[in-house]
């Protein structure tokens, strides 16, 4: 595993985003969409996940738009699970909820996605490669065999999301999995991106029942159908 204290050291956020082919306006601009979804709910009358249903549907939204406009694809695998395609830089990017320590370095903690994966995304986790891997396999002899479907020979990258309610703010990062957890959940990581600032939602910006985390990008249940 790489020494997630050491990466990015002597670069940026902005810098490793390059890298990947995102910037850091593209992010916060779909953060922002995504609060502003979520503030269209009513305590009263919405259904009790839907401030996370909604912040989850409006990042994916302005995510989606925002870099369709920039060169990537978008597709739906098993028809439910939005993933983001830059095919210049090989990145895979999907969006997930993650726990209270997403975009914090707090050294050897380290975050997780809030709910267990399935299948789907165990598999491509699974075929995740760390950046040292990546440049040895570029300056390789071998020939790469074909791919075999449209994810072959690409990275999965998550943006994992926080809504902090005590401290008013949403967290996220740019991070690269290594591996699942025995019981699905994403706690490993090869490469973590963080920002050196969170997005800050206001004085008044949560309500006691709204938990914008719950319900946010629902929980990876798809099983992998076999060949």
């Amino acid at each position: 595993m790489i020494n997630l204290e050491a990466v990015g050291e002597g670069s940026t956020y902005a810098g490793e985003l390059t890298k990947l082919g995102l910037h850091p306006d593209t992010l916060r601009e779909a953060l922002g969409a995504s609060n502003t979804e979520r503030r269209l709910c009513s305590k009263k009358h919405s259904a009790r996940i839907a401030p996370g249903i909604y912040a989850y549907n409006g990042l994916v939204t302005s995510l989606s738009k925002q870099l369709d406009n920039q060169g990537w694809d978008r597709v739906d695998l098993a028809g439910v699970l939005p993933i983001m395609l830059n095919p210049e830089a090989r990145v895979a990017l999907g969006v997930t909820s993650g726990n209270r320590l997403t975009g914090i370095r707090a050294g050897r903690q380290q975050p997780s996605s809030r709910y267990p994966k399935g299948e789907l995304t165990r598999k491509l986790v699974g075929r995740n490669i760390s950046p040292g891997q990546i440049e040895f396999l570029a300056r390789s002899a071998f020939q790469v065999e074909e791919p075999e479907d449209e994810l072959d020979g690409y990275n999965l990258w998550l943006m994992l999301v926080y809504f902090d309610q005590r401290k008013k703010e949403i967290r996220h990062e740019i991070s690269l999995p290594e591996r699942l957890s025995l019981k699905g959940y994403v706690k490993d990581w090869y490469v973590r991106i963080t920002p050196g600032d969170f997005y800050p939602v206001g004085e008044d910006a949560f309500e006691v029942e709204d938990d914008p985390n719950e319900g946010f990008g629902p929980p990876d249940i798809v099983s992998v159908e076999p060949r």
